[in-house]
């Protein structure tokens, strides 16, 4: 299993060009944030002091979100790849289809946290030269922390959807579909307060926009403190309603608690439909060999 782990690793950061492109639609978030979107949110939120303390940290945690996702995505590809076109070399190596498939879970763990960090270092070097926008340790402690279970959620998730993913053409074209949606769907390109209730709803169903809100919220914890005074209350409130910090569900906002668990009960599911068809491949398999 170690060597499986070792060869995808390989195999993924040799190709220079397609570690770039794992990343490519969080830089292009990045560069679409700075040329179009940031001057008008800043003039949205006018009466913040320095709201750019708020905003650029909030964009950071919308980033690493779609981030796990497209680069994880991007691990399992290799599952997809071989799947197709070695597969039968692989059945007859001593290694479980559990361990077969764990392996390549892990490998697309580790490129996604590994790729998460690059994003974060990358944005937090230009925030912190552009704005004066700077993240503590502790912030920086936490936010692996988030990382580490955000991805390994994801990668989980990533895995449940390849094992029914035939062709690597297949896989392809939905990549490119998850990369453009999450970023919708973390509310990058358009605050989840200002699009129509059906699309506020379909976001809550989204297992990424629990993780980018656990991200902006340790991003920006800090920042609020200091930008919203206690008679700010109402202004700090419409604020985290307006950009998806916590979101309401039946008339409760999410707490950083539940939407931790939120994103583990999506990890769950998905490792139950991983083992629930492994079960049925195997009792498929002993049919046909008893039969």
């Amino acid at each position: 299993m170690t060597a499986i782990i070792d060869r995808n690793l390989k195999l993924f950061f040799r190709n220079r060009v397609g570690v770039f492109f794992s990343i490519l639609s969080s830089l292009i978030v990045l560069l679409l944030y700075i040329v179009f979107l940031k001057h008008n949110m800043i003039v949205s939120w006018h009466q913040i002091s320095r709201p750019t303390r708020l905003l650029d940290p909030w964009l950071i945690g919308g980033m690493l979100s779609v981030t796990a996702v497209t680069t994880t995505l991007d691990g399992v590809r290799q599952y997809v790849t071989d799947q197709e076109r070695v597969a039968v070399d692989f059945e007859i190596a001593p290694v479980s289809e559990f361990k077969y498939q764990l392996a390549y879970g892990i490998s697309a763990f580790i490129i996604g946290v590994m790729m998460q960090i690059v994003v974060f270092i990358v944005n937090a070097a230009y925030f912190g030269l552009a704005d004066g926008v700077y993240f503590g340790f502790s912030t920086d402690v936490k936010l692996f922390l988030v990382c580490v279970e955000n991805t390994l959620v994801t990668s989980l998730i990533s895995m449940a959807l390849a094992t029914w993913v035939k062709s690597i053409d297949t896989w392809s074209t939905m990549e490119s579909i998850v990369a453009t949606a999450s970023g919708f769907l973390s509310g990058i390109y358009i605050p989840i307060g200002s699009l129509p209730r059906f699309a506020q709803t379909l976001i809550k169903f989204y297992p990424g926009a629990y993780s980018a809100s656990l991200y902006r919220r340790i991003l920006m914890n800090e920042p609020m403190k200091h930008v919203f005074l206690n008679n700010e209350a109402s202004v700090q409130r419409a604020f985290q309603s307006q950009l998806g910090i916590g979101y309401m569900i039946h008339g409760v906002v999410t707490t950083f608690g539940s939407e931790f668990m939120v994103t583990m009960l999506f990890g769950g599911l998905a490792v139950a439909f991983i083992v629930i068809k492994i079960a049925v491949e195997h009792m498929q398999e002993r049919r046909l060999r008893y039969n």
